[in-house]
């Protein structure tokens, strides 16, 4: 199962040109069989700021707005770039969550790295640093990670995509790749990411196990 697991659409990030049926389209003309969309999440109030279930409303329409476009067959998961505001500019993909979990937990991006990654464990979550080696980031404990994206498509950002994997393969981490997909011209995540798993699965828990089952291969 191909699956792409780091895109952005317009209906919630603010830096996207693409809304979700437009990413449906593109995954699929690309030849994967899933996405997992990841569309900003922090407590800066981007793009928008309001009460917690309202936030999540919010961010939900990218996500349902792809289940809606998506053709049979194709699988649409749910997950997102969390970051903690308060403390730097990481970005760090989160896998395992739903709708539900969402609307139950209010005030997580409120924690930190250090709490979060106890909260995530706690609820079998996953948690991936994104483009960790882009200029701006800052790199934490790894033990606060189980993941690093060692394979970042963004055609716009350096993310030293080599250091990453060397840093992954350092801390004995889980290596992932993502395209990072944009949506606003060429240069904007074109480059496939992503990674294959070696059976399909159909929901966000399921990927989390694949990916810890270490049974997938990445694109880059």
């Amino acid at each position: 199962m191909k699956i792409e697991i780091h895109i952005h659409s317009t209906e919630h990030s603010a830096c996207a040109a693409e809304d979700a049926a437009g990413c449906v389209a593109r995954c699929v003309a690309q030849g994967y069989d899933g996405m997992v969309i990841t569309n900003h999440f922090c407590n800066c109030g981007w793009p928008d700021w309001a009460d917690w279930q309202t936030r999540i409303d919010r961010f939900m329409r990218g996500y349902h707005a792809a289940v809606q476009a998506a053709p049979p067959g194709f699988t649409v998961i749910l997950g997102m770039e969390l970051r903690f505001f308060q403390e730097d500019e990481n970005d760090y993909l989160i896998l395992g969550l739903d709708e539900q979990f969402l609307r139950e937990h209010e005030g997580f991006d409120d924690l930190g790295i250090a709490k979060f990654s106890e909260f995530a464990r706690e609820h079998d979550l996953l948690i991936c640093q994104a483009h960790p080696f882009r200029y701006t980031m800052v790199l934490r404990d790894p033990k606060y990670v189980d993941a690093y994206e060692v394979y970042n498509g963004h055609g716009r950002w350096e993310s030293n995509n080599e250091i990453a994997a060397a840093w992954a393969k350092r801390h004995g981490k889980i290596a992932l790749s993502g395209s990072d997909w944009h949506g606003y011209d060429t240069e904007c995540g074109m480059n496939p990411g992503g990674i294959v798993l070696d059976y399909p699965v159909k929901d966000a828990k399921e990927l989390v196990a694949a990916i810890k089952s270490g049974k997938f291969t990445i694109l880059q």
